[in-house]
């Protein structure tokens, strides 16, 4: 069997916290590696019922804001010297499995990086459940691409409570 060249470094991107410590470790490491960074986003595609306006007007806004996430991706990438390109993918039921798809079919990533995600305690001490399905795929499917995990050192701003009653 022969081992395929490495092409790039993959790191999913949600514009949350953790997402982006992921991304300076997969900065760092595509750097080192000399490799390019595939930066990936993933819009959920959610139908709304019989409001075909509002599935549109729902893509859009989330079009929009990937766009923004991307656009920071290589800005950060940029900054330190590396070659990111952009993957818009789309999903029907979770991230994980455009993500999945991505690596199935790209072949050839060296690595790919996630960040931990959750909101409050309990989501500080367990995986996010896309990094957890990812994972599980992985193994299950037996993907030659290693996984790095990125713990969320820095905390999620939770909302304070409204005064009003």
């Amino acid at each position: 069997m022969v081992a395929e060249k490495a092409k790039s470094i993959a790191v999913a991107v949600d514009g949350s916290a953790a997402a982006w410590e992921a991304m300076q470790r997969a900065i760092n490491m595509a750097r080192l590696l000399q490799l390019p960074l595939d930066v990936l986003h993933v819009i959920q595609l959610r139908k709304a019922g019989y409001f075909a306006f509002i599935d549109r007007h729902l893509q859009e806004d989330q079009e929009a804001y990937a766009k923004k996430v991307l656009e920071e991706a290589v800005q950060r990438a940029e900054k330190k010297g590396v070659e990111a390109r952009t993957h818009l993918l789309e999903g029907e039921k979770d991230p994980s499995g455009a993500i999945i798809d991505f690596l199935d079919q790209a072949r050839g990533v060296k690595f790919l990086v996630l960040g931990t995600h959750g909101h409050g305690f309990m989501g500080r001490h367990l995986l996010g459940s896309t990094t957890e399905r990812v994972l599980r795929e992985v193994a299950h499917r037996a993907l030659p691409v290693p996984v790095l995990v990125v713990p969320s050192t820095k905390l999620e701003e939770e909302p304070e409570p409204s005064k009003e009653k």
